[in-house]
Protein backbone atom coordinates (compact mmCIF):
# COMPACT_ATOMS: atom_id res chain seq x y z
CA UNK A 1 0.00 0.00 0.00
CA UNK A 2 1.34 3.57 -1.29
CA UNK A 3 0.20 6.76 -0.01
CA UNK A 4 0.34 9.60 -2.28
CA UNK A 5 0.14 13.42 -1.05
CA UNK A 6 -1.77 14.99 -4.08
CA UNK A 7 -2.39 12.96 -6.49
CA UNK A 8 -4.40 13.62 -9.89
CA UNK A 9 -5.37 12.28 -13.84
CA UNK A 10 -4.17 13.99 -16.05
CA UNK A 11 -3.98 13.88 -19.81
CA UNK A 12 -0.71 15.29 -21.12
CA UNK A 13 -0.07 16.40 -24.52
CA UNK A 14 2.38 14.99 -27.09
CA UNK A 15 5.56 17.25 -27.87
CA UNK A 16 4.21 19.24 -30.57
CA UNK A 17 1.53 20.88 -28.70
CA UNK A 18 3.96 21.23 -26.02
CA UNK A 19 6.11 23.06 -28.20
CA UNK A 20 3.50 25.56 -29.61
CA UNK A 21 2.87 26.37 -25.98
CA UNK A 22 6.22 27.05 -25.04
CA UNK A 23 6.63 29.24 -28.26
CA UNK A 24 3.30 31.08 -26.90
CA UNK A 25 4.71 31.60 -23.35
CA UNK A 26 8.48 32.90 -24.83
CA UNK A 27 9.47 36.50 -23.21
CA UNK A 28 10.34 37.19 -26.74
CA UNK A 29 7.84 34.58 -29.40
CA UNK A 30 9.42 34.29 -32.91
CA UNK A 31 8.59 36.76 -35.41
CA UNK A 32 5.30 35.92 -36.87
CA UNK A 33 4.63 33.60 -34.26
CA UNK A 34 1.13 35.51 -34.13
CA UNK A 35 0.92 39.16 -35.71
CA UNK A 36 -0.82 40.82 -32.92
CA UNK A 37 -1.09 38.36 -30.22
CA UNK A 38 -0.97 39.83 -27.07
CA UNK A 39 -0.14 38.00 -24.13
CA UNK A 40 -0.18 39.22 -20.64
CA UNK A 41 2.92 40.99 -19.04
CA UNK A 42 5.46 38.72 -17.38
CA UNK A 43 5.74 40.22 -14.40
CA UNK A 44 2.99 39.65 -12.10
CA UNK A 45 2.66 36.06 -13.16
CA UNK A 46 4.19 32.88 -11.80
CA UNK A 47 4.91 30.72 -14.95
CA UNK A 48 4.38 27.09 -14.93
CA UNK A 49 7.25 25.43 -16.60
CA UNK A 50 6.86 22.99 -19.80
CA UNK A 51 7.28 19.93 -17.41
CA UNK A 52 4.02 20.78 -15.55
CA UNK A 53 1.57 21.50 -18.76
CA UNK A 54 -1.04 18.99 -18.15
CA UNK A 55 -4.99 18.84 -19.07
CA UNK A 56 -6.42 17.58 -15.36
CA UNK A 57 -9.10 15.22 -15.53
CA UNK A 58 -9.50 14.39 -11.64
CA UNK A 59 -7.70 16.43 -9.04
CA UNK A 60 -7.42 13.40 -5.68
CA UNK A 61 -5.09 15.01 -2.99
CA UNK A 62 -4.60 12.53 -0.27
CA UNK A 63 -4.86 8.92 -1.50
CA UNK A 64 -4.04 6.82 1.36
CA UNK A 65 -3.44 3.71 -1.22
CA UNK A 66 -2.93 4.25 -5.06
CA UNK A 67 -2.92 0.12 -5.64
CA UNK A 68 -6.86 0.91 -4.64
CA UNK A 69 -7.39 4.06 -6.65
CA UNK A 70 -5.51 2.62 -10.02
CA UNK A 71 -7.80 -0.47 -9.31
CA UNK A 72 -10.87 1.63 -9.01
CA UNK A 73 -10.07 3.59 -12.50
CA UNK A 74 -8.25 1.10 -14.33
CA UNK A 75 -11.56 -0.35 -16.06
CA UNK A 76 -13.63 2.94 -16.03
CA UNK A 77 -11.31 4.57 -18.23
CA UNK A 78 -10.63 1.31 -20.44
CA UNK A 79 -14.47 1.52 -21.31
CA UNK A 80 -13.76 5.28 -23.11
CA UNK A 81 -12.90 5.26 -26.81
CA UNK A 82 -9.62 7.64 -27.88
CA UNK A 83 -10.51 10.99 -29.11
CA UNK A 84 -8.57 13.90 -30.95
CA UNK A 85 -8.79 17.34 -28.93
CA UNK A 86 -7.59 20.40 -29.49
CA UNK A 87 -6.21 23.47 -26.99
CA UNK A 88 -7.97 26.70 -27.79
CA UNK A 89 -8.16 29.72 -26.41
CA UNK A 90 -7.62 31.39 -23.01
CA UNK A 91 -9.40 32.22 -19.42
CA UNK A 92 -9.05 32.48 -16.31
CA UNK A 93 -10.26 31.08 -12.60
CA UNK A 94 -12.22 31.94 -10.93
CA UNK A 95 -13.02 34.19 -13.86
CA UNK A 96 -11.51 36.30 -16.52
CA UNK A 97 -11.61 40.12 -14.55
CA UNK A 98 -10.94 38.55 -11.36
CA UNK A 99 -8.30 35.93 -12.37
CA UNK A 100 -5.93 34.39 -9.92
CA UNK A 101 -4.72 31.62 -12.29
CA UNK A 102 -4.17 31.95 -16.34
CA UNK A 103 -5.09 28.92 -18.85
CA UNK A 104 -5.82 27.77 -22.10
CA UNK A 105 -8.81 25.82 -22.91
CA UNK A 106 -10.16 23.06 -25.38
CA UNK A 107 -12.11 23.57 -28.07
CA UNK A 108 -13.99 20.07 -28.24
CA UNK A 109 -13.94 18.97 -24.26
CA UNK A 110 -16.28 16.79 -24.64
CA UNK A 111 -14.10 13.41 -24.63
CA UNK A 112 -12.19 15.06 -21.22
CA UNK A 113 -15.38 15.84 -19.80
CA UNK A 114 -16.64 11.85 -20.58
CA UNK A 115 -13.14 10.84 -18.82
CA UNK A 116 -13.98 12.75 -16.12
CA UNK A 117 -16.98 11.41 -15.21
CA UNK A 118 -15.91 8.23 -16.02
CA UNK A 119 -13.46 9.25 -13.51
CA UNK A 120 -15.61 10.55 -10.96
CA UNK A 121 -18.17 7.74 -11.23
CA UNK A 122 -15.68 5.01 -10.55
CA UNK A 123 -13.26 6.63 -7.73
CA UNK A 124 -15.86 8.79 -6.48
CA UNK A 125 -14.95 7.94 -2.65
CA UNK A 126 -11.05 9.10 -3.26
CA UNK A 127 -12.63 12.77 -4.38
CA UNK A 128 -13.02 14.92 -1.33
CA UNK A 129 -16.10 17.05 -1.48
CA UNK A 130 -14.14 20.84 -1.72
CA UNK A 131 -12.96 19.04 -5.21
CA UNK A 132 -16.12 18.34 -6.33
CA UNK A 133 -16.10 21.12 -8.54
CA UNK A 134 -17.90 21.45 -12.03
CA UNK A 135 -15.56 20.49 -14.53
CA UNK A 136 -13.40 23.25 -17.27
CA UNK A 137 -11.19 21.12 -19.20
CA UNK A 138 -7.62 23.22 -19.40
CA UNK A 139 -3.65 23.58 -19.33
CA UNK A 140 -2.94 25.85 -16.54
CA UNK A 141 -0.25 28.34 -17.88
CA UNK A 142 0.29 31.12 -14.83
CA UNK A 143 -0.57 31.71 -11.87
CA UNK A 144 -0.85 34.98 -10.66
CA UNK A 145 0.50 36.72 -7.78
CA UNK A 146 -2.78 38.76 -7.19
CA UNK A 147 -5.92 39.11 -9.10
CA UNK A 148 -6.10 40.97 -12.16
CA UNK A 149 -8.37 41.45 -14.72
CA UNK A 150 -7.32 39.50 -18.25
CA UNK A 151 -10.12 40.15 -20.18
CA UNK A 152 -8.02 41.03 -22.67
CA UNK A 153 -5.81 38.57 -22.69
CA UNK A 154 -8.50 36.12 -22.62
CA UNK A 155 -9.84 38.23 -25.54
CA UNK A 156 -6.59 38.19 -27.36
CA UNK A 157 -6.80 34.15 -27.54
CA UNK A 158 -10.13 33.87 -28.24
CA UNK A 159 -10.88 31.33 -30.94
CA UNK A 160 -7.13 30.88 -31.29
CA UNK A 161 -6.17 27.16 -31.78
CA UNK A 162 -2.60 26.44 -29.77
CA UNK A 163 -0.92 23.03 -31.66
CA UNK A 164 -2.20 20.72 -33.81
CA UNK A 165 -4.97 17.75 -32.31
CA UNK A 166 -3.59 15.00 -30.90
CA UNK A 167 -5.11 11.80 -29.71
CA UNK A 168 -6.09 11.43 -26.16
CA UNK A 169 -5.30 7.42 -26.10
CA UNK A 170 -4.45 7.37 -22.24
CA UNK A 171 -4.14 9.40 -19.29
CA UNK A 172 -1.55 9.21 -16.55
CA UNK A 173 -2.20 9.07 -12.92
CA UNK A 174 0.61 11.49 -11.76
CA UNK A 175 1.85 12.47 -7.50
CA UNK A 176 2.64 15.87 -7.44
CA UNK A 177 5.44 16.97 -4.80
CA UNK A 178 5.59 21.09 -4.01
CA UNK A 179 9.29 22.53 -4.10
CA UNK A 180 10.43 26.17 -4.01
CA UNK A 181 10.95 26.01 -7.74
CA UNK A 182 7.46 24.64 -8.94
CA UNK A 183 6.20 21.41 -8.49
CA UNK A 184 7.53 18.11 -9.74
CA UNK A 185 5.24 15.35 -10.95
CA UNK A 186 6.11 11.66 -10.75
CA UNK A 187 3.97 8.45 -12.77
CA UNK A 188 2.27 6.78 -10.98
CA UNK A 189 0.45 5.17 -13.62
CA UNK A 190 -0.73 5.07 -17.03
CA UNK A 191 -4.39 4.17 -18.28
CA UNK A 192 -4.83 3.07 -22.72
CA UNK A 193 -8.26 4.36 -23.35
CA UNK A 194 -10.26 1.42 -25.20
Amino acid sequence: MTALRRAFLAAVPPEEVLDVIAELAAPQPRSGFRSGLRLPSRSPFQWTLRAQWHVTIQYFGKVADSEDLVGSLAAAIAAIPAARVQLQGAGGFPSPRNAAVYWLGVANPEPLRLLHSAAMASAARFVRTRDETLYQPHLTLARLQSRKNLSEDVDALDGYPIGPPWLVDEVVLLESEPRRDGAVYRQIARFPLG
